[in-house]
Protein backbone atom coordinates (compact mmCIF):
# COMPACT_ATOMS: atom_id res chain seq x y z
CA UNK A 1 0.00 0.00 0.00
CA UNK A 2 1.51 3.17 -1.48
CA UNK A 3 1.79 6.14 1.06
CA UNK A 4 -0.39 8.06 -0.79
CA UNK A 5 -3.11 5.70 -0.22
CA UNK A 6 -2.57 5.38 3.37
CA UNK A 7 -2.72 9.46 3.89
CA UNK A 8 -6.31 9.13 1.88
CA UNK A 9 -7.24 6.39 4.19
CA UNK A 10 -6.33 8.11 7.20
CA UNK A 11 -7.67 11.19 5.92
CA UNK A 12 -10.96 9.54 5.24
CA UNK A 13 -10.80 8.11 9.11
CA UNK A 14 -10.50 11.75 10.18
CA UNK A 15 -13.52 12.95 8.76
CA UNK A 16 -15.61 9.90 9.45
CA UNK A 17 -14.63 10.53 12.91
CA UNK A 18 -15.18 14.31 12.45
CA UNK A 19 -18.60 13.83 11.15
CA UNK A 20 -19.34 11.10 14.11
CA UNK A 21 -18.88 14.28 17.19
CA UNK A 22 -20.56 16.53 14.50
CA UNK A 23 -23.81 13.74 14.85
CA UNK A 24 -23.55 13.24 18.88
CA UNK A 25 -23.15 17.17 19.69
CA UNK A 26 -26.10 17.11 17.38
CA UNK A 27 -28.33 14.05 18.70
CA UNK A 28 -27.48 16.19 22.25
CA UNK A 29 -28.82 19.74 20.99
CA UNK A 30 -31.61 18.00 19.69
CA UNK A 31 -31.82 15.82 22.83
CA UNK A 32 -31.94 18.89 25.29
CA UNK A 33 -33.74 21.05 22.77
CA UNK A 34 -36.78 18.40 23.29
CA UNK A 35 -36.58 17.87 26.95
CA UNK A 36 -36.79 21.91 27.14
CA UNK A 37 -39.67 21.63 25.48
CA UNK A 38 -38.33 24.00 22.30
CA UNK A 39 -38.80 21.21 19.41
CA UNK A 40 -42.53 21.31 17.32
CA UNK A 41 -44.06 18.31 16.07
CA UNK A 42 -46.55 18.15 13.00
CA UNK A 43 -49.86 18.28 14.20
CA UNK A 44 -52.96 16.63 13.24
CA UNK A 45 -56.42 18.67 13.40
CA UNK A 46 -59.55 16.43 13.29
CA UNK A 47 -61.97 18.14 11.06
CA UNK A 48 -64.58 17.87 13.54
CA UNK A 49 -62.21 20.49 15.86
CA UNK A 50 -60.47 22.83 12.92
CA UNK A 51 -63.19 25.13 13.82
CA UNK A 52 -62.22 24.58 17.60
CA UNK A 53 -58.79 25.33 17.55
CA UNK A 54 -59.56 28.33 15.03
CA UNK A 55 -61.65 30.11 17.50
CA UNK A 56 -60.03 29.31 20.57
CA UNK A 57 -56.56 30.47 18.96
CA UNK A 58 -57.95 34.19 19.00
CA UNK A 59 -60.36 33.92 22.35
CA UNK A 60 -58.12 31.74 24.41
CA UNK A 61 -54.50 30.79 22.97
CA UNK A 62 -53.63 29.40 25.81
CA UNK A 63 -55.53 26.29 25.42
CA UNK A 64 -54.62 25.74 22.28
CA UNK A 65 -51.02 26.32 22.60
CA UNK A 66 -51.12 23.57 25.31
CA UNK A 67 -52.89 21.40 22.70
CA UNK A 68 -50.68 21.88 20.15
CA UNK A 69 -47.39 21.17 22.25
CA UNK A 70 -49.17 17.21 23.23
CA UNK A 71 -49.30 14.11 22.19
CA UNK A 72 -53.28 14.35 21.45
CA UNK A 73 -52.35 17.05 18.93
CA UNK A 74 -49.71 14.75 16.97
CA UNK A 75 -52.44 11.74 16.78
CA UNK A 76 -55.22 14.19 15.55
CA UNK A 77 -56.80 13.58 18.58
CA UNK A 78 -58.76 17.41 18.83
CA UNK A 79 -61.13 19.18 21.43
CA UNK A 80 -64.17 17.67 20.19
CA UNK A 81 -63.09 13.71 20.30
CA UNK A 82 -62.49 14.41 24.39
CA UNK A 83 -65.52 16.93 24.99
CA UNK A 84 -68.13 15.47 22.78
CA UNK A 85 -70.85 14.45 25.03
CA UNK A 86 -73.99 11.81 24.13
CA UNK A 87 -77.84 12.68 23.78
CA UNK A 88 -78.90 12.25 27.26
CA UNK A 89 -75.80 13.10 29.16
CA UNK A 90 -76.81 15.18 32.09
CA UNK A 91 -74.35 18.07 31.10
CA UNK A 92 -74.25 17.96 27.48
CA UNK A 93 -75.32 20.89 25.52
CA UNK A 94 -74.72 22.40 21.79
CA UNK A 95 -71.85 24.71 21.41
CA UNK A 96 -71.37 25.46 17.51
CA UNK A 97 -72.83 22.65 15.84
CA UNK A 98 -71.21 20.10 18.43
CA UNK A 99 -73.03 18.10 21.58
CA UNK A 100 -70.21 18.31 23.25
CA UNK A 101 -70.00 18.99 27.96
CA UNK A 102 -67.59 20.89 29.28
CA UNK A 103 -65.52 18.63 32.01
CA UNK A 104 -64.03 15.37 30.75
CA UNK A 105 -64.30 12.49 32.91
CA UNK A 106 -62.39 9.08 33.47
CA UNK A 107 -65.31 7.76 31.47
CA UNK A 108 -64.36 9.84 28.69
CA UNK A 109 -60.86 9.00 28.42
CA UNK A 110 -61.25 5.22 28.70
CA UNK A 111 -62.76 5.41 24.99
CA UNK A 112 -58.63 5.43 24.13
CA UNK A 113 -57.39 4.66 27.53
CA UNK A 114 -59.53 1.49 28.86
CA UNK A 115 -56.92 -0.11 30.65
CA UNK A 116 -55.74 2.66 32.29
CA UNK A 117 -59.04 4.02 33.36
CA UNK A 118 -59.90 0.70 35.15
CA UNK A 119 -56.83 0.47 36.91
CA UNK A 120 -56.98 4.11 38.18
CA UNK A 121 -60.50 3.75 39.30
CA UNK A 122 -59.37 0.93 41.46
CA UNK A 123 -56.59 3.15 43.20
CA UNK A 124 -56.93 4.85 46.14
CA UNK A 125 -56.56 8.47 44.43
CA UNK A 126 -59.93 7.67 43.00
CA UNK A 127 -61.86 7.27 45.85
CA UNK A 128 -60.16 10.89 47.44
CA UNK A 129 -63.66 12.40 47.79
CA UNK A 130 -64.31 10.19 50.03
CA UNK A 131 -62.78 12.78 52.43
CA UNK A 132 -66.14 14.78 52.03
CA UNK A 133 -67.34 12.63 55.40
CA UNK A 134 -64.55 12.39 57.15
CA UNK A 135 -63.16 14.67 60.27
CA UNK A 136 -61.33 16.72 57.44
CA UNK A 137 -63.69 17.89 56.35
CA UNK A 138 -65.99 18.39 58.92
CA UNK A 139 -62.69 20.88 59.90
CA UNK A 140 -62.84 22.99 57.02
CA UNK A 141 -66.89 23.28 56.53
CA UNK A 142 -67.41 23.43 60.48
CA UNK A 143 -64.62 24.83 62.13
CA UNK A 144 -62.99 26.93 59.52
CA UNK A 145 -66.47 27.81 58.24
CA UNK A 146 -70.12 27.08 58.28
CA UNK A 147 -72.20 24.51 56.56
CA UNK A 148 -74.76 27.08 56.38
CA UNK A 149 -74.42 30.46 54.86
CA UNK A 150 -73.94 33.42 57.45
CA UNK A 151 -73.93 37.62 57.85
CA UNK A 152 -70.84 39.78 57.52
CA UNK A 153 -69.25 40.66 60.74
CA UNK A 154 -69.05 44.13 58.78
CA UNK A 155 -69.05 45.31 55.73
CA UNK A 156 -65.89 45.25 53.34
CA UNK A 157 -64.91 48.95 52.01
CA UNK A 158 -65.82 49.13 48.04
CA UNK A 159 -67.66 45.79 47.60
CA UNK A 160 -70.94 44.65 48.36
CA UNK A 161 -71.38 41.24 50.00
CA UNK A 162 -74.47 40.76 51.54
CA UNK A 163 -73.35 37.33 52.76
CA UNK A 164 -70.73 35.12 53.82
CA UNK A 165 -70.24 30.90 52.33
CA UNK A 166 -69.50 28.95 54.91
CA UNK A 167 -67.71 26.51 52.68
CA UNK A 168 -65.21 28.98 50.70
CA UNK A 169 -62.44 27.01 52.58
CA UNK A 170 -63.75 23.14 51.59
CA UNK A 171 -64.55 24.47 48.13
CA UNK A 172 -61.23 25.98 47.81
CA UNK A 173 -58.96 23.60 49.38
CA UNK A 174 -60.39 20.07 50.68
CA UNK A 175 -61.64 19.63 47.41
CA UNK A 176 -59.23 20.81 45.29
CA UNK A 177 -57.57 18.02 46.07
CA UNK A 178 -59.62 15.00 46.83
CA UNK A 179 -62.15 16.09 44.48
CA UNK A 180 -65.35 17.72 44.46
CA UNK A 181 -68.82 16.43 43.81
CA UNK A 182 -69.34 17.91 41.00
CA UNK A 183 -73.31 19.54 40.81
CA UNK A 184 -75.63 21.22 38.66
CA UNK A 185 -77.41 24.03 39.72
CA UNK A 186 -81.52 23.51 39.82
CA UNK A 187 -84.30 25.40 38.75
CA UNK A 188 -85.74 25.16 42.46
CA UNK A 189 -82.37 26.29 43.83
CA UNK A 190 -81.07 22.80 44.37
CA UNK A 191 -78.15 21.05 43.80
CA UNK A 192 -78.16 18.31 41.47
CA UNK A 193 -75.15 15.68 41.74
CA UNK A 194 -74.15 12.45 40.71
CA UNK A 195 -76.32 10.91 43.64
CA UNK A 196 -79.79 12.48 41.85
CA UNK A 197 -79.16 11.50 38.42
CA UNK A 198 -78.11 7.79 39.74
CA UNK A 199 -76.51 7.41 36.30
CA UNK A 200 -76.03 3.57 34.23
CA UNK A 201 -73.30 1.83 33.82
CA UNK A 202 -73.26 3.83 30.44
CA UNK A 203 -72.97 7.18 32.54
CA UNK A 204 -76.67 7.86 31.22
CA UNK A 205 -78.66 9.66 34.14
CA UNK A 206 -82.06 6.92 35.00
CA UNK A 207 -83.87 9.78 37.10
CA UNK A 208 -85.42 11.88 34.33
CA UNK A 209 -87.13 13.90 37.08
CA UNK A 210 -83.79 15.29 38.40
CA UNK A 211 -82.76 16.04 34.74
CA UNK A 212 -85.70 18.22 34.08
CA UNK A 213 -84.57 20.53 36.95
CA UNK A 214 -81.09 21.27 35.59
CA UNK A 215 -80.82 24.82 34.86
CA UNK A 216 -79.94 25.90 31.72
CA UNK A 217 -78.73 29.40 30.27
CA UNK A 218 -79.39 31.30 27.35
CA UNK A 219 -78.35 29.19 24.61
CA UNK A 220 -78.50 25.96 26.45
CA UNK A 221 -75.27 25.47 28.51
CA UNK A 222 -76.27 23.83 32.28
CA UNK A 223 -75.35 25.32 34.97
CA UNK A 224 -72.06 24.18 37.07
CA UNK A 225 -72.92 24.92 40.45
CA UNK A 226 -69.74 27.13 41.22
CA UNK A 227 -68.72 25.49 44.40
CA UNK A 228 -67.90 22.28 42.50
CA UNK A 229 -66.41 23.54 39.42
CA UNK A 230 -63.73 24.14 38.81
CA UNK A 231 -62.39 21.42 40.56
CA UNK A 232 -58.98 19.11 39.29
CA UNK A 233 -59.86 16.95 42.29
CA UNK A 234 -58.16 13.59 42.05
CA UNK A 235 -60.86 11.35 43.67
CA UNK A 236 -63.49 14.08 42.12
CA UNK A 237 -67.19 12.21 42.11
CA UNK A 238 -68.54 13.10 38.41
CA UNK A 239 -71.73 13.50 36.56
CA UNK A 240 -71.42 10.01 35.33
CA UNK A 241 -70.91 8.17 38.02
CA UNK A 242 -66.74 7.54 37.19
CA UNK A 243 -64.44 8.49 40.07
CA UNK A 244 -61.37 10.86 39.61
CA UNK A 245 -60.04 13.42 37.11
CA UNK A 246 -57.51 12.37 35.14
CA UNK A 247 -56.09 15.96 34.61
CA UNK A 248 -55.40 15.97 38.27
CA UNK A 249 -52.01 14.63 37.36
CA UNK A 250 -52.12 15.04 33.32
CA UNK A 251 -52.64 18.67 33.22
CA UNK A 252 -55.10 19.96 30.43
CA UNK A 253 -54.54 20.85 27.78
CA UNK A 254 -50.72 19.46 27.25
CA UNK A 255 -51.66 16.25 29.21
CA UNK A 256 -47.74 16.06 29.12
CA UNK A 257 -46.31 12.97 30.89
CA UNK A 258 -42.77 15.28 30.85
CA UNK A 259 -44.91 16.68 33.53
CA UNK A 260 -46.35 13.76 35.39
CA UNK A 261 -42.78 12.22 36.09
CA UNK A 262 -41.46 15.18 37.76
CA UNK A 263 -42.09 15.88 42.14
CA UNK A 264 -43.20 19.07 41.01
CA UNK A 265 -46.76 17.08 39.65
CA UNK A 266 -47.13 15.75 43.01
CA UNK A 267 -46.58 18.75 44.63
CA UNK A 268 -50.10 20.39 44.36
CA UNK A 269 -51.61 18.02 47.39
CA UNK A 270 -48.83 16.13 48.57
CA UNK A 271 -47.01 18.86 50.71
CA UNK A 272 -48.11 20.94 53.45
CA UNK A 273 -47.78 19.91 57.68
CA UNK A 274 -49.74 16.85 57.48
CA UNK A 275 -48.41 15.06 54.38
CA UNK A 276 -45.16 16.99 53.59
CA UNK A 277 -44.10 13.79 50.98
CA UNK A 278 -42.71 16.63 48.40
CA UNK A 279 -40.57 18.35 50.92
CA UNK A 280 -39.62 15.21 52.55
CA UNK A 281 -38.35 13.87 48.75
CA UNK A 282 -36.80 17.07 48.54
CA UNK A 283 -34.52 16.11 51.53
CA UNK A 284 -33.57 12.93 50.83
CA UNK A 285 -30.81 11.41 49.04
CA UNK A 286 -32.73 10.68 45.61
CA UNK A 287 -34.63 14.07 45.83
CA UNK A 288 -31.02 15.78 46.07
CA UNK A 289 -29.93 13.39 43.05
CA UNK A 290 -32.73 14.58 41.08
CA UNK A 291 -32.05 18.39 41.30
CA UNK A 292 -28.69 17.68 40.00
CA UNK A 293 -28.93 15.08 37.08
CA UNK A 294 -32.50 15.70 35.75
CA UNK A 295 -30.81 16.79 32.36
CA UNK A 296 -30.05 13.04 31.89
CA UNK A 297 -32.92 11.65 33.22
CA UNK A 298 -34.78 11.32 28.97
CA UNK A 299 -37.71 13.05 30.85
CA UNK A 300 -39.35 13.15 27.41
CA UNK A 301 -38.92 9.66 26.37
CA UNK A 302 -41.71 7.53 24.76
CA UNK A 303 -41.60 4.76 27.50
CA UNK A 304 -39.52 6.45 30.23
CA UNK A 305 -38.60 2.50 31.81
CA UNK A 306 -36.19 2.95 34.94
CA UNK A 307 -33.13 1.06 33.97
CA UNK A 308 -33.63 1.88 30.32
CA UNK A 309 -34.27 5.31 29.60
CA UNK A 310 -32.58 6.68 32.56
CA UNK A 311 -31.21 5.29 36.15
CA UNK A 312 -29.89 9.01 37.72
CA UNK A 313 -32.66 9.00 40.33
CA UNK A 314 -36.18 8.39 40.78
CA UNK A 315 -38.84 10.71 41.23
CA UNK A 316 -42.41 10.30 42.99
CA UNK A 317 -43.33 8.63 40.03
CA UNK A 318 -40.75 6.12 38.89
CA UNK A 319 -40.71 4.64 42.72
CA UNK A 320 -44.87 4.27 42.72
CA UNK A 321 -46.29 3.97 39.32
CA UNK A 322 -43.68 4.35 36.37
CA UNK A 323 -42.46 0.94 34.70
CA UNK A 324 -38.68 -0.58 35.24
CA UNK A 325 -36.60 -2.98 33.92
CA UNK A 326 -37.55 -5.33 36.04
CA UNK A 327 -41.19 -5.61 35.28
CA UNK A 328 -40.78 -5.26 31.61
CA UNK A 329 -41.71 -1.47 31.69
CA UNK A 330 -45.25 -2.04 32.87
CA UNK A 331 -47.11 1.13 34.42
CA UNK A 332 -49.71 1.41 37.14
CA UNK A 333 -51.66 4.18 37.45
CA UNK A 334 -52.93 2.60 41.06
CA UNK A 335 -49.54 3.90 43.00
CA UNK A 336 -50.87 2.07 46.26
CA UNK A 337 -49.67 -1.01 44.61
CA UNK A 338 -46.37 -0.75 46.41
CA UNK A 339 -46.56 0.83 49.61
CA UNK A 340 -46.80 -1.82 52.82
CA UNK A 341 -47.81 0.48 55.32
CA UNK A 342 -50.66 3.73 55.50
CA UNK A 343 -49.08 5.83 57.51
CA UNK A 344 -52.86 7.87 56.97
CA UNK A 345 -54.25 6.69 59.67
CA UNK A 346 -53.56 7.37 63.68
CA UNK A 347 -52.11 4.16 64.12
CA UNK A 348 -50.54 2.96 60.70
CA UNK A 349 -52.11 -0.47 59.38
CA UNK A 350 -50.14 -2.59 57.09
CA UNK A 351 -51.60 -2.91 53.64
CA UNK A 352 -53.25 -6.11 53.42
CA UNK A 353 -56.74 -4.92 51.06
CA UNK A 354 -59.23 -6.84 49.64
CA UNK A 355 -61.19 -7.20 46.53
CA UNK A 356 -61.85 -4.25 46.18
CA UNK A 357 -58.03 -2.84 47.31
CA UNK A 358 -59.38 -1.53 50.60
CA UNK A 359 -57.35 -2.04 53.99
CA UNK A 360 -58.32 -5.21 56.01
CA UNK A 361 -58.76 -4.22 59.73
CA UNK A 362 -59.98 -7.52 61.11
CA UNK A 363 -57.64 -8.85 63.58
CA UNK A 364 -58.46 -12.69 63.69
CA UNK A 365 -55.71 -14.17 61.79
CA UNK A 366 -57.42 -16.66 59.79
CA UNK A 367 -60.50 -14.61 59.28
CA UNK A 368 -58.27 -12.17 57.72
CA UNK A 369 -56.07 -14.61 55.71
CA UNK A 370 -59.46 -15.21 53.76
CA UNK A 371 -60.07 -11.52 53.28
CA UNK A 372 -56.50 -10.85 51.52
CA UNK A 373 -56.44 -10.12 47.91
CA UNK A 374 -52.73 -8.27 48.02
CA UNK A 375 -50.62 -8.38 50.88
CA UNK A 376 -48.09 -5.83 52.56
CA UNK A 377 -45.41 -8.37 51.54
CA UNK A 378 -46.51 -8.66 47.62
CA UNK A 379 -47.23 -4.31 48.12
CA UNK A 380 -43.42 -4.50 49.35
CA UNK A 381 -41.93 -7.12 46.92
CA UNK A 382 -43.24 -4.83 44.23
CA UNK A 383 -41.14 -1.65 45.50
CA UNK A 384 -38.24 -3.76 45.98
CA UNK A 385 -38.18 -4.25 42.41
CA UNK A 386 -37.67 -0.54 41.97
CA UNK A 387 -35.36 -0.42 44.51
CA UNK A 388 -33.06 -3.07 43.29
CA UNK A 389 -32.20 -0.66 40.39
CA UNK A 390 -29.78 1.37 42.01
CA UNK A 391 -29.34 -0.52 45.82
CA UNK A 392 -27.95 -4.36 46.67
CA UNK A 393 -30.63 -6.43 48.32
CA UNK A 394 -28.91 -6.15 51.83
CA UNK A 395 -28.66 -2.89 52.01
CA UNK A 396 -32.92 -2.59 51.01
CA UNK A 397 -33.34 -4.93 53.50
CA UNK A 398 -31.60 -2.88 56.39
CA UNK A 399 -33.58 -0.12 55.32
CA UNK A 400 -36.76 -1.49 55.17
CA UNK A 401 -35.66 -2.94 59.03
CA UNK A 402 -35.13 0.39 60.04
CA UNK A 403 -38.51 1.85 58.57
CA UNK A 404 -40.49 -1.19 60.05
CA UNK A 405 -38.83 -0.65 63.47
CA UNK A 406 -39.96 3.47 63.23
CA UNK A 407 -43.13 3.05 62.52
CA UNK A 408 -43.96 0.19 65.25
CA UNK A 409 -42.09 2.30 67.77
CA UNK A 410 -44.42 5.08 66.81
CA UNK A 411 -47.57 3.32 66.92
CA UNK A 412 -46.85 1.16 70.30
CA UNK A 413 -45.45 4.25 72.00
CA UNK A 414 -47.55 6.97 71.33
CA UNK A 415 -50.37 6.44 68.67
CA UNK A 416 -52.19 2.88 70.35
CA UNK A 417 -51.87 4.73 74.08
CA UNK A 418 -53.00 8.25 72.79
CA UNK A 419 -55.67 6.50 70.52
CA UNK A 420 -56.81 4.71 73.99
CA UNK A 421 -56.89 7.44 76.31
CA UNK A 422 -59.14 9.41 73.84
CA UNK A 423 -61.73 6.74 73.58
CA UNK A 424 -61.46 6.41 77.22
CA UNK A 425 -62.36 10.10 77.94
CA UNK A 426 -65.05 9.74 75.20
CA UNK A 427 -66.41 6.45 76.44
CA UNK A 428 -66.65 7.99 80.10
CA UNK A 429 -68.63 11.23 78.66
CA UNK A 430 -65.38 13.76 79.89
CA UNK A 431 -65.41 14.86 76.63
CA UNK A 432 -68.88 16.17 74.49
CA UNK A 433 -69.80 14.23 71.02
CA UNK A 434 -68.39 16.81 68.90
CA UNK A 435 -64.94 17.23 67.75
CA UNK A 436 -62.25 19.65 68.19
CA UNK A 437 -64.72 21.91 70.77
CA UNK A 438 -61.81 20.50 73.48
CA UNK A 439 -58.30 21.52 74.03
CA UNK A 440 -57.52 17.77 74.28
CA UNK A 441 -59.09 16.82 70.59
CA UNK A 442 -56.66 19.21 69.53
CA UNK A 443 -53.92 18.52 70.87
CA UNK A 444 -54.24 14.53 69.94
CA UNK A 445 -55.14 15.89 65.77
CA UNK A 446 -52.24 17.48 65.71
CA UNK A 447 -49.78 14.16 67.38
CA UNK A 448 -50.84 11.75 64.59
CA UNK A 449 -52.20 14.02 61.84
CA UNK A 450 -49.88 16.59 61.58
CA UNK A 451 -46.56 15.47 63.49
CA UNK A 452 -47.23 11.32 63.52
CA UNK A 453 -47.75 11.42 59.64
CA UNK A 454 -44.50 13.81 59.12
CA UNK A 455 -42.52 11.17 60.99
CA UNK A 456 -43.97 8.13 59.62
CA UNK A 457 -43.27 9.79 56.05
CA UNK A 458 -39.95 10.99 56.76
CA UNK A 459 -38.84 7.50 57.72
CA UNK A 460 -40.36 5.90 54.99
CA UNK A 461 -38.31 8.34 52.44
CA UNK A 462 -35.25 8.29 54.13
CA UNK A 463 -35.36 12.33 55.09
CA UNK A 464 -34.41 11.93 59.00
CA UNK A 465 -34.85 15.89 59.64
CA UNK A 466 -38.91 15.25 59.24
CA UNK A 467 -38.48 11.54 61.03
CA UNK A 468 -36.78 13.25 63.83
CA UNK A 469 -37.35 16.94 64.26
CA UNK A 470 -40.18 17.77 62.66
CA UNK A 471 -41.80 14.08 63.73
CA UNK A 472 -41.07 12.08 66.24
CA UNK A 473 -39.28 15.34 68.33
CA UNK A 474 -42.51 16.99 68.15
CA UNK A 475 -45.31 13.67 68.39
CA UNK A 476 -43.13 12.89 72.24
CA UNK A 477 -43.48 16.69 73.25
CA UNK A 478 -47.39 16.87 71.63
CA UNK A 479 -47.96 13.61 74.27
CA UNK A 480 -45.69 14.18 77.20
CA UNK A 481 -46.55 18.37 77.37
CA UNK A 482 -49.78 18.60 76.44
CA UNK A 483 -52.00 15.23 75.83
CA UNK A 484 -51.14 14.04 79.40
CA UNK A 485 -51.69 17.07 81.00
CA UNK A 486 -54.70 17.58 79.51
CA UNK A 487 -56.25 14.44 80.17
CA UNK A 488 -54.95 14.84 83.97
CA UNK A 489 -56.61 18.47 84.21
CA UNK A 490 -59.86 16.37 83.09
CA UNK A 491 -59.38 13.72 85.78
CA UNK A 492 -59.47 16.78 88.00
CA UNK A 493 -62.63 18.30 86.61
CA UNK A 494 -64.46 14.83 86.70
CA UNK A 495 -63.46 14.43 90.44
CA UNK A 496 -64.48 18.03 91.22
CA UNK A 497 -67.43 17.53 89.63
CA UNK A 498 -68.63 14.29 92.08
CA UNK A 499 -67.72 11.89 88.37
CA UNK A 500 -65.10 9.84 90.75
CA UNK A 501 -65.82 6.41 89.08
CA UNK A 502 -65.20 7.84 85.36
CA UNK A 503 -62.02 10.03 86.41
CA UNK A 504 -60.75 6.65 88.19
CA UNK A 505 -61.34 4.71 84.95
CA UNK A 506 -59.29 7.54 82.79
CA UNK A 507 -56.82 8.35 85.71
CA UNK A 508 -56.03 4.23 85.27
CA UNK A 509 -55.63 4.38 81.63
CA UNK A 510 -52.88 7.65 81.67
CA UNK A 511 -51.40 5.56 84.56
CA UNK A 512 -51.22 2.70 83.12
CA UNK A 513 -49.39 4.06 80.00
CA UNK A 514 -47.19 5.89 81.73
CA UNK A 515 -45.69 2.68 84.26
CA UNK A 516 -44.94 0.99 81.42
CA UNK A 517 -40.88 0.94 80.40
CA UNK A 518 -41.01 3.01 77.71
CA UNK A 519 -42.66 6.08 79.53
CA UNK A 520 -41.34 5.46 82.82
CA UNK A 521 -38.26 8.13 82.23
CA UNK A 522 -40.44 10.66 82.43
CA UNK A 523 -41.88 10.93 85.91
CA UNK A 524 -38.96 9.44 87.05
CA UNK A 525 -37.15 12.59 88.53
CA UNK A 526 -40.46 13.65 90.06
CA UNK A 527 -41.10 10.50 91.94
CA UNK A 528 -37.50 11.35 93.04
CA UNK A 529 -38.01 14.47 94.17
CA UNK A 530 -41.20 14.06 95.75
CA UNK A 531 -39.82 10.57 97.21
CA UNK A 532 -36.89 12.96 98.91
CA UNK A 533 -36.91 15.01 102.09
CA UNK A 534 -37.65 18.47 101.73
CA UNK A 535 -34.32 20.08 102.49
CA UNK A 536 -32.77 18.00 99.67
CA UNK A 537 -35.72 18.48 96.83
CA UNK A 538 -34.16 22.05 95.63
CA UNK A 539 -30.32 20.87 95.12
CA UNK A 540 -31.61 17.88 93.43
CA UNK A 541 -33.47 20.34 91.27
CA UNK A 542 -30.67 23.02 90.73
CA UNK A 543 -27.69 20.32 89.58
CA UNK A 544 -30.30 18.45 87.03
CA UNK A 545 -30.68 22.04 85.26
CA UNK A 546 -27.24 22.84 85.86
CA UNK A 547 -26.85 19.04 83.76
CA UNK A 548 -28.99 20.37 80.85
CA UNK A 549 -27.55 23.87 80.65
CA UNK A 550 -23.95 22.72 80.32
CA UNK A 551 -25.17 20.12 77.60
CA UNK A 552 -26.39 22.62 75.59
CA UNK A 553 -23.16 23.30 73.55
CA UNK A 554 -22.31 19.55 73.65
CA UNK A 555 -19.97 19.25 76.42
CA UNK A 556 -22.18 16.90 78.74
CA UNK A 557 -24.11 14.59 78.60
CA UNK A 558 -27.47 14.15 81.32
CA UNK A 559 -27.93 10.69 83.26
CA UNK A 560 -31.85 11.19 84.44
CA UNK A 561 -31.23 7.25 85.60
Amino acid sequence: MSLKVKQIIIGLLGLLFLLSLVFVQWMEVARKRQEAGLVTHAISIPAKSAACVKCHSESSPGITDHWTGSTHAEKGVGCVECHQAQTGDADAYTHYGELIATIVTPKDCSHCHEEITKEFMASHHAKAGNILASLDNFLAETVEGARVPFNPHSSTPGRDFDIVNGMASVDTGCKQCHGSEIALEGTDGSSITVKDLQPDKNGKPTNLQAVALIKKTNDGRPVLQASSWPNTGIGRLNLDGSLGSCSACHSRHDFSPRRARQPENCGKCHLGPDHPQKEIYEESKHGVAFRDLREKMNLDADEWVLGKDYSQAPTCATCHMSGHSRNGGRITHDPGVRISWTNRPPVSLVMDTDIDGKVITEQDPDDRQKLIHSSWLDKRLEMQQVCLHCHTQNYIDAFYKQYDDFVVNYNEKFAKPGKQLMATLKEQNLLTPKDFDEEIEWTWFYLWHHEGRRARHGASMMAPDYAHWHGMYEVAERFYMELIPQAREIIEHARAEGNEQSAIIVEGVVEGILARPEHEWFEQQKKLAEAAPANTREPVAKDLVEAVESDSDGSAEVNVE
